[in-house]
C-alpha cells in the first residue's frame, strides 16, 4: 500500500482528480445555472461560444503539450527557468496573433452560427488572449509536475467565471454577461499562475532555447490537438447549423453531459504524458504506466456511460431542468462517444510522449470520417450522435493495432 501510494501515476492522479472533480463540479454548475438562466435558445448560442473557444485552443493545446515534454526532459534549474520565460513571450506573440485573427473573423462567425448578440463573439477575442497565457502556465506547472498549482490555476478560474457570469446574466446581460464572466475568470486565473511562477519568471531572458526540436513536435501534435477538438466540437456545430435553436440546445446539454465522461479521465492522461516522457528518456520502464492509465480510465468511462443508460433523466433535471428531457434516450450514447474518444486520445498522447508522431494521422483521419458521416446522416440527434461513436470506435481500434509496431520500434530506439 505504501508503494502504491508513493506511486507517480496514484499520486499525481490522486491531486488532479480532486483538483479536477473540484473544477467539473464547478462547471457543472455553471452550466446547470446557465442553462437554467439562459434557457433552451439562448444556452444554444452559448454553448457555440464554448465550441469556437474550443477549436482556436487547439492552437494553445499544441503548445501546452510541447512545453510539458520539453520542460519534463530538464534537469537544470537555470535551463528550466529561462525555457519558462521564453515560452512566456512566445505564448503572448501567439495569443496576440489568433485574438487579431479571431476579431477579424468574428462577423462571419456569428453569422454562421446565427448569434443573436454578436458582442459576446467579440468578447471572445481578450478571452483567446488570455487562455493562451493561463494554459501556457499550467503546461509549465504539468511540466513540473506540481499538480498541486495545476489545480489551484483551474480553481481559481472556475470559481470567479461562475460567481460573476451568474450575476451578469441575471442583471439581463445574457450570453454576453455570460462570456464576460469567462473572460474575467481565465484573466484572473493567469494572474495566479503568475504569482506561482514568479521565481521561475524573475530576470531577464537568457540564450534563446533549441526551438527545432520544438517545432518538430509541435506539429504532429497540432495535428492530434485539431482532430480531437475536431471531434468532440464539430458535431454540436454542425448541429447548431442544420437543426433548430431548440434541438441544438438539447444536443448542447446532453454534449455538456456526455464530456464528463471525457474531462473525468483527462487528469490521468495528464499525469501520464510527462510521468512517461520522463522515465523514457531516462530509460526506465513505463508501459505499466499506461496500462494503469487505461483500467482507470476505462473503468470511469463505463461506470458513467452505464449510469447514463440507466438513469438518463436525473443528470439532464439536475443540470438543466425536465425542458431538456427531448434527448435523454440517447444520452448514453453520449457516454459511450466520450468514453471512446478519452481512451484514443490517451493512447495517442502514450505515444506522443515517446516519441511516436506518425499516429496523429489516424487521429486526423478519424475526425475527417466524423464531418463527413455527421453531413450526410443528420436525419436526427440520434443519427448525429452515432456517426460520432462510429468514428471514435474506429480511431481506438486504429491505435490498438498500432501498439505492436509502437512496442518493437520503442524497444529498438533504445
Amino acid at each position: 500500500m505504501k508503494k502504491l501510494v508513493k506511486h507517480p501515476l496514484f499520486a499525481g492522479s490522486f491531486i488532479m482528480l480532486a483538483g479536477s472533480n473540484l473544477y467539473n463540479f464547478g462547471q457543472f454548475v455553471y452550466h446547470f445555472l446557465t442553462g437554467r438562466l439562459l434557457g433552451t435558445s439562448l444556452y444554444g448560442e452559448f454553448a457555440s461560444v464554448i465550441s469556437v473557444l474550443g477549436f482556436i485552443g487547439v492552437i494553445q493545446l499544441s503548445l501546452s503539450l510541447t512545453v510539458v515534454k520539453f520542460i519534463a526532459v530538464e534537469k537544470k534549474q537555470k535551463d528550466i527557468d529561462n525555457i519558462t520565460k521564453w515560452i512566456f513571450w512566445w505564448s503572448f506573440l501567439i495569443g496576440a496573433v489568433v485574438s487579431l485573427g479571431l476579431l477579424a473573423l468574428s462577423p462571419f462567425l456569428s453569422n454562421f452560427l446565427k448569434f443573436q448578440d454578436s458582442r459576446a463573439m467579440l468578447v471572445l477575442v481578450p478571452v483567446v488572449f488570455f487562455f493562451f497565457m493561463a494554459n501556457t502556465a499550467r503546461s509549465i506547472f504539468q511540466g513540473l509536475l506540481k499538480f498541486g498549482s495545476f489545480v489551484a490555476v483551474l480553481l481559481s478560474e472556475s470559481a470567479v467565471k461562475l460567481i460573476l457570469s451568474t450575476i451578469l446574466i441575471l442583471l439581463g446581460f445574457s450570453v454576453f454577461g455570460a462570456t464576460v464572466g469567462l473572460l474575467v475568470g481565465i484573466f484572473v486565473s493567469l494572474l495566479v499562475a503568475y504569482f506561482l511562477l514568479r521565481e521561475h519568471l524573475a530576470g531577464g531572458r537568457g540564450g534563446r532555447p533549441d526551438i527545432a526540436p520544438m517545432l518538430r513536435f509541435t506539429g504532429p501534435v497540432f495535428v492530434q490537438g485539431l482532430a480531437l477538438t475536431s471531434m468532440y466540437t464539430t458535431d454540436f456545430l454542425l448541429v447548431k447549423h442544420f437543426f433548430s435553436p431548440h434541438a441544438a440546445s438539447i444536443y448542447g446539454s446532453l454534449a455538456v453531459l456526455g464530456r464528463v465522461v471525457f474531462f473525468g479521465t483527462s487528469p490521468i492522461t495528464q499525469v501520464m504524458f510527462p510521468v512517461v516522457t520522463k522515465k523514457y528518456s531516462h530509460g526506465e520502464k513505463y508501459h505499466n504506466m499506461l496500462f494503469l492509465s487505461l483500467i482507470l480510465a476505462a473503468s470511469f468511462s463505463l461506470f458513467v456511460t452505464v449510469f447514463y443508460f440507466v438513469v438518463p433523466n436525473f443528470p439532464i433535471i439536475v443540470l438543466y431542468g425536465s425542458e431538456f428531457l427531448g434527448g435523454a434516450s440517447i444520452l448514453w450514447w453520449f457516454g459511450l462517444f466520450m468514453g471512446l474518444l478519452g481512451l484514443a486520445n490517451m493512447l495517442t498522447q502514450f505515444y506522443l510522449s515517446v516519441g511516436k508522431t506518425k499516429v496523429v494521422l489516424l487521429f486526423l483521419s478519424a475526425a475527417i470520417l466524423q464531418i463527413i458521416l455527421v453531413w450526410m446522416n443528420h436525419t436526427s440527434l440520434e443519427t448525429v450522435i452515432q456517426m460520432s461513436v462510429i468514428s471514435a470506435a474506429v480511431l481506438l481500434a486504429g491505435l490498438v493495432a498500432y501498439f505492436p509496431f509502437h512496442d518493437h520500434k520503442a524497444k529498438s530506439d533504445r
